[in-house]
């Protein structure tokens, strides 16, 4: 049957199964038609994560991890074609106490990930997670700084990243020509003042196009960088935004609504999670965003005593009055409702969601396809009453089909149930 397979199929299965490792070996053992396609999907991703060096057998667990790399570095050896296969590169745990740095088993793990580091040349995302770029060796630092310069490079992901001053980020992700994504979680450094113009790096150069992440992360730096006439990078231009603040601080949402401004008119996709209630969330709006056609509002919380429908009606309210257009572009709103547990089901709470219901009936509001609610804080079965309570307040959006409620994380037959309970109220 193998053989019989056209070989534009055989490719387009094993592509849907990039996850399924141990799926993929197998495949390669069939024959060659199957061979180079499950070798790339083997290949695809490589995460490289050095051992707890707190681990009472970090020794062991070194030698391990180095012996992986040898094997890795062997195949590469033999069949030199595979490097060009991974695509995605994650570094992780990258933070070695400096005491530790001479340790032997640190400079033997350090020595292999350089080696598996620099085969690559075709990497597409590069991922730093729990890394600490000043504790990496020097040749290390090299072979990672010399993916940041590869022409496939595209996608960053920067995860509780350290580095000693904001100056030196912006170098590094100066070097990405095609960087299109950005994603930043918890970023420390010590020196965040404005970077310097960087040579031989022509001002807008760099298209960061598509997604831009930011996740705790102080973003006036950014802002002020982003703004410079010798800035490389370009977001005006960005689909996506995702903005994660953790203080409910007047310059977290003065970052952010600067952000949506300088965006302005391209951005599609927004996901969004600020603290609603205090007094400076009414900076945040869309109304420099009138195209938005996917909106996530994270985490937004409803208790006995606060309800976030009057923040929520001004965000739509916004997006409305932006222009004096007849319909607005915006397709899907998600709302990741976190509910306190004294107001699962039934509070005067729950009425105040009729306004919304009301505003979403409006004409403008036509192309909307669906509104999800996804429930957080409330059991699988107190979530079929909380569903009834808003397929009740929500009439227009129920009758519409256009309402979606889901607890993240629950299985397929628990999502089915809770709708099986609500249809019967």
């Amino acid at each position: 049957m193998a053989s019989s397979l056209p070989h534009e199929l055989i490719e387009c299965i094993l592509d849907n199964l990039h996850h399924e490792k141990a799926t993929l070996i197998n495949c390669a053992l069939i024959g060659k038609a199957w061979a180079l396609s499950a070798q790339r999907g083997i290949f695809q991703r490589i995460v490289l994560q050095l051992p707890n060096q707190y681990h009472e057998d970090f020794e062991e667990l070194a030698t391990a991890y180095t012996a992986r790399n040898e094997q890795l570095l062997e195949l590469f050896n033999r069949n030199p074609y595979l490097t060009s296969c991974v695509r995605t590169l994650e570094l992780k745990q990258f933070s070695h106490d400096s005491r530790r740095a001479s340790h032997s088993s640190n400079r033997m793990t350090y020595a292999s990930t350089t080696r598996v580091v620099e085969q690559l040349s075709n990497v597409k995302k590069l991922t730093l997670a729990r890394c600490d770029w000043e504790t990496l060796t020097p040749e290390l630092k090299t072979a990672v700084t010399a993916i940041f310069k590869t022409s496939s490079l595209t996608a960053v992901s920067l995860s509780h990243f350290s580095i000693s001053s904001f100056n030196q980020l912006a170098s590094l992700l100066s070097q990405v020509s095609c960087l299109s994504v950005l994603k930043i979680d918890f970023l420390y450094y010590h020196n965040g003042d404005a970077p310097t113009p960087i040579a031989n790096c022509p001002p807008r150069s760099i298209q960061l196009d598509q997604r831009l992440h930011f996740r705790f992360v102080n973003m006036r730096t950014f802002i002020t960088w982003f703004q410079q006439d010798t800035c490389p990078l370009e977001i005006r231009n960005l689909q996506t935004l995702h903005i994660h603040i953790r203080h409910a601080t007047a310059p977290d949402y003065e970052d952010t609504a600067f952000l949506l401004q300088y965006i302005g008119g391209n951005l599609q996709e927004l996901e969004l999670q600020v603290p609603p209630w205090n007094p400076h969330s009414t900076l945040v709006h869309f109304g420099y965003t009138p195209n938005l056609r996917s909106v996530t509002l994270l985490r937004i919380q409803q208790t006995e005593l606060y309800s976030p429908v009057p923040w929520i009606s001004f965000l739509l309210e916004s997006i409305q009055n932006s222009d004096d257009r007849k319909s607005i572009s915006l397709r899907h709103l998600t709302i990741q409702l976190d509910i306190e547990p004294a107001d699962e089901v039934l509070t005067h709470r729950w009425d105040q969601w009729g306004a919304v219901d009301t505003l979403l009936a409006r004409p403008i509001f036509a192309s909307l396809q669906t509104v999800k609610f996804e429930l957080l804080g409330v059991s699988t079965l107190a979530s079929s009453g909380v569903e009834a309570v808003l397929s009740e307040n929500l009439p227009f959006l129920q009758s519409s089909n256009k309402l979606q409620v889901q607890i993240p994380g629950a299985g397929e037959a628990d999502i089915k149930s809770i709708k099986a309970v609500t249809s019967r109220f």
